[in-house]
């Protein structure tokens, strides 16, 4: 009898062992993967930002909410043309800025006299922009700024006003406007985190929409001091979640490493989280549109960011303002149809394109100098990150790669020296090579292309393949001292459709 006891006690403990390690197992998994709702958003993979509001009409980024209403007046108002840019564009989905840090709200709100309705131009852009998502069939996501500089509530002692304030308006937003499949929160560093109070405001989402996915800028903190902002180039797996809870990650305008970790952390619980980018289609990185007409991003660097960004599960949206006029203006509409055609996808029904393999992806290299600094050695322009460079140590330098590979494309992007404009927000990026070749070496060195400029970046489709041991890169001529942010070679038919992981 005392035997039997005895065995039924170690049946029983191993049982029970057993379905707490199945549950643990469960659970490790489930952490380790992307929910169906993340790859629904996966799926998505590539968005369009729009900026617009006060601060288009007042040549400004962020104001503080005592901009008149009365200066709000699109002439030309047409969301219909923004949303179906955008489908023409390739576009799966659009964020639309709701309400930014000055707390002019686009739509008809009843708990604010700063919104469209005590304009002059009354028309609900919310309800304009959901109507023409639902005629072209994209998804719609709405941007919303925690932090209001109008909002008297928002400075109460009292956290719970101003928290009470932001469900009213996302109740509006979430029941009047059909299907949000994303809510996108800015502007968390104006409180302390917890007077947010995220947890019951994602609840308070989830109730009324359970299929949109929340986040909050600048998501992730530092292992050592949660409340750091972590730069997607630093991130690594394990570490904290900042904004708690969210469904997914944003930095802007930072861009992720090319092994960009999932995995992060709150409660000492793991949690599975891709990383939306957000870029600005304008050259200067500028949100909302002024009235000069600022150039676009070249059509190289825009398709080189593409792969990059959607590349591991990330996901690209590119900001495209309206103009003054409420239009978005046609160099910017040409340039993202340009981009859309160059990688397959104009109209939206085809697949996102993977891009090609960069075989160069930590090869060894050497520069034929370098500055002093040695964060930018050689090893910068081949390594994981875009936001890396190496920088040469005089106007005229080479960088030598080993290869080994058979190929006929190059890119190369060089790292801008950056000037910051009077809006104390905008830049201009300064690029300095002005002449260069490309040598490989299969027994003796020779050229296989020269160029003047490289800029922002150069995609360089040889006309013929290489199959050489090296590669050169050499700077012939330079109005000062250069840098290089990226020196890739691919095989052309290494392009392939881009494909969701479903984790560990």
């Amino acid at each position: 009898m005392f035997v039997q006891f005895n065995r039924f006690k170690i049946i029983k403990g191993t049982l029970l062992l057993f379905l707490a390690l199945s549950f643990f197992l469960t659970s490790v998994s489930k952490a380790q993967k992307p929910s169906a709702l993340q790859l629904s958003q996966i799926k998505r993979g590539y968005g369009m930002f729009i900026h617009f509001g006060l601060n288009t009409f007042n040549e400004t980024e962020w104001s503080d909410g005592k901009l008149p209403v009365s200066s709000y007046q699109p002439d030309q108002l047409d969301c219909d043309q923004w949303v179906k840019t955008a489908k023409e564009a390739g576009f799966r989905y659009v964020i639309l800025v709701t309400k930014h840090h000055d707390g002019f709200a686009l739509w008809n709100s009843k708990y604010t006299d700063y919104d469209v309705a005590s304009s002059p131009v009354k028309t609900d852009v919310v309800a304009a922009v959901a109507k023409a998502c639902k005629k072209y069939g994209i998804e719609l996501g709405l941007y919303y700024s925690l932090w209001d500089r109008h909002e008297p509530s928002h400075n109460d002692p009292n956290p719970d006003a101003y928290v009470s304030f932001m469900k009213n308006q996302l109740s509006e937003l979430l029941s009047n406007y059909g299907d949000i499949c994303e809510l996108w929160f800015d502007g968390g560093w104006a409180k302390k985190d917890a007077d947010w109070k995220l947890a019951e405001v994602y609840a308070h989402i989830k109730k009324l929409q359970p299929g949109c996915l929340v986040t909050v800028n600048h998501t992730i903190g530092k292992k050592d001091n949660i409340t750091a902002v972590q730069q997607p180039l630093d991130m690594q797996e394990g570490d904290p979640i900042r904004f708690w809870p969210v469904d997914f990650r944003t930095k802007d305008p930072n861009l992720a490493r090319w092994d960009d970790p999932k995995l992060y952390t709150y409660n000492n619980e793991n949690h599975y989280l891709i990383l939306e980018h957000t870029l600005c289609l304008s050259d200067r990185w500028n949100w909302f549109q002024k009235k000069a007409i600022l150039p676009a991003r070249g059509v190289d660097e825009l398709e080189e960011l593409f792969y990059w960004t959607t590349a591991n599960n990330n996901i690209m949206i590119l900001n495209v303002p309206p103009d003054e006029h409420g239009r978005i203006r046609a160099h910017e509409s040409a340039r993202i149809i340009e981009l859309a055609e160059r990688v397959g996808i104009k109209g939206g029904k085809k697949p996102l394109s993977a891009g090609y393999e960069n075989l160069a992806f930590n090869a060894a290299i050497k520069a034929s100098s370098r500055a002093a600094d040695p964060k930018t050695g050689a090893e910068k322009a081949n390594d994981y990150s875009l936001e890396t460079w190496w920088t040469a140590g005089d106007s005229i330098a080479s960088l030598e790669m080993d290869l080994n590979k058979k190929f006929n494309r190059i890119t190369i992007m060089e790292q801008p020296e950056m000037k910051a404009l009077s809006d104390g927000f905008s830049t201009i990026r300064n690029f300095h090579v002005q002449h260069f070749s490309i040598e490989v070496f299969d027994g003796t060195w020779k050229s296989v292309y020269k160029g003047d400029e490289i800029g922002a970046c150069k995609i360089i489709t040889l006309p013929e393949y290489g199959n050489a041991s090296k590669i050169r890169l050499n700077i012939t001529a330079s109005n000062g001292i250069p840098s290089i942010s990226h020196f890739a070679v691919s095989d052309t038919k290494s392009k392939s459709l881009r494909k969701i992981s479903y984790g560990k």
